[in-house]
């Protein structure tokens, strides 16, 4: 399972004000709790109306983040140049978080992307909008996977987002984003797939335990990366749990070492 801190973006109140105050401390600890709880990526998200202060947001946080922990980061923005300029300070391979088969949005990133060496995550987003049943997440993922082939990505570079849409505003969106899951894992085994599972639970209480059930459930359908918050109690070991029980952890190895480690609390 590829993990992915979510915690450093600026549509949180605390990073946006952090962002801002260009608070390094802040920034840090939070970056450093994401990796002690086990993410192997940090997402960067330095969001702002102005899109030149998102670029200087993008180039601060890269600089500050990777000097303060060893694991890659994942540079998360619509707006290429911060795309761009993140891509030209990170120090090891990273993620671009994402890339959609939106037309204007798909023409700028992909040069961008062509020329560097990172992952991708393909949102299944179009200009039809969000994908609202299976197969239309399969179809738009083929769609994906042919454009980020087309650059040269390799298949296990691409990461699929079949799109998390919240549960509070269509009931069965959880069911039906692990059905697509499974589809796209049928079709495409060397392919990662996931992306912002956190969505699902949007505008609901106690919004941890969608979560826990989400991770579950998608992770049985083929799920083998997640933008999530990995510092939510019992969230790692039910990834790790999850694994053992489904078979993508070969004789339990990751859950037993994790165990051993004392990270299953």
């Amino acid at each position: 399972m590829i993990i992915i801190g979510e915690k450093i973006n600026a549509t949180r109140k605390s990073i946006a004000e952090a962002i801002s105050a260009r608070d390094e401390g802040h920034i840090i600890a939070t970056a450093r709790e994401q990796v002690a709880a086990g993410a192997d990526y940090i997402d960067l998200n330095g969001g702002d109306p102005n899109p030149e202060t998102e670029v200087a947001n993008m180039e601060w946080l890269v600089k500050l983040v990777q000097d303060n922990v060893d694991v890659p980061m994942c540079l998360d923005s619509s707006n290429v140049k911060a795309i761009e300029a993140g891509l030209a300070l990170a120090s090891s391979k990273p993620i671009v978080n994402s890339v959609t088969l939106e037309p204007e949005r798909l023409e700028s990133f992909l040069p961008v992307l062509s020329e560097h060496e990172c992952m991708v995550v393909g949102l299944c987003i179009s200009d039809e909008g969000m994908p609202r049943g299976v197969d239309d997440r399969l179809e738009r993922s083929v769609r994906l996977i042919e454009q980020l082939r087309g650059i040269g990505k390799k298949m296990d570079e691409i990461i699929i987002d079949p799109a998390f849409l919240p549960a509070s505003a269509e009931p069965d969106s959880g069911k039906v984003v692990c059905q697509a899951i499974a589809k796209i894992r049928e079709k495409f085994p060397e392919v990662h797939i996931g992306g912002g599972l956190s969505n699902v639970s949007f505008g609901l209480p106690k919004r941890k335990y969608i979560n826990l059930a989400m991770v579950s459930m998608a992770i049985y359908s083929g799920m083998d990366a997640a933008i999530i918050d990995p510092c939510t109690p019992y969230m790692v070991p039910m990834i790790l749990a999850a694994e053992a029980v489904c078979g993508t952890d070969q004789w339990c190895a990751n859950y037993i070492s994790a165990y051993r480690d004392g990270r299953l609390g």
